[in-house]
């Protein structure tokens, strides 16, 4: 279990993370309290911070992995989460281990999705719950509401450049994943990719963002961004939860 401590970074708090509040969230919507001892996988945890809160909001026990090591050896230390050097294409994890997994904004970074997708399914126990989130391949503007990651900072130079990065690959026709472009996938083909393993598909792309820029200076353009004829384009990302059969 993870345990707390007036030493942990405050950054630690599932406020200073949008998607994983967003993801505890949901999973409280669909009656987590009343596992007994959930296991959470945190596929893809950069520096540990999110893992952490997410234990702490959801009460489990959590693995995080990551294919480098970016954790500070203090919050290895104190946080009670069992971190990992380990691919998404092939975990360390028997069958059948987690109650639910986090996957958010790494799917468009691992070289074989397909792959990662099946070995997350073959993880997550049956009825249990896998939160995809990625850039939406279609918008039109980048990294506006990111927040700091273990290699970027979030300024605006950064930001700026995100965009025209973006805008000159698509020019020159590689925007896409294979070609090292943080494209990620428009909802029609994520949604193909995760129909091979999940049945259940419940798109939170319009929710989430109402969930994270509420109170924000961008919640003037909420209406635009999450109005169904304009959300293909304008959203920035796009997010899922997903359900594994139980037959």
């Amino acid at each position: 279990m993870i345990q707390t401590s007036a030493t942990e970074p405050l950054e630690n708090s599932i406020e200073s993370h949008a998607g994983a509040a967003f993801f505890c969230r949901e999973l409280f919507r669909f009656g987590w309290q009343k596992i007994d001892q959930p296991q959470v996988l945190i596929a893809g945890c950069g520096a540990g911070h999110e893992a952490v809160a997410i234990g702490q909001e959801l009460r489990a026990e959590i693995d995080a992995v990551d294919v480098e090591d970016f954790v500070p050896p203090e919050l290895k230390t104190l946080s009670g989460v069992r971190f990992q050097v380990a691919s998404v294409c092939q975990l360390p994890f028997a069958s059948d281990s987690f109650d639910a997994i986090f996957y958010h904004h790494v799917i468009e970074h691992v070289d074989d999705p397909v792959g990662s997708l099946r070995e997350l399914d073959r993880v997550l126990k049956p009825g249990g719950w896998i939160f995809v989130g990625t850039p939406n391949r279609h918008r039109l503007i980048s990294s506006i509401g990111a927040h700091e990651q273990s290699e970027w900072k979030p300024t605006l130079a950064n930001k700026l450049g995100d965009n025209l990065r973006d805008w000159k690959d698509r020019l020159t026709g590689r925007f896409h994943n294979r070609f090292g472009a943080h494209a990620g996938f428009s909802h029609q083909e994520l949604d193909d990719l995760l129909a091979q393993h999940f049945s259940e598909r419940e798109w939170l792309t319009q929710k989430y963002i109402e969930f994270k820029y509420a109170t924000s200076r961008f919640k003037s353009f909420l209406p635009l961004v999450t109005n169904a004829a304009t959300c293909w384009f304008a959203a920035p990302s796009i997010y899922v939860l997903c359900r594994k059969s139980t037959s």
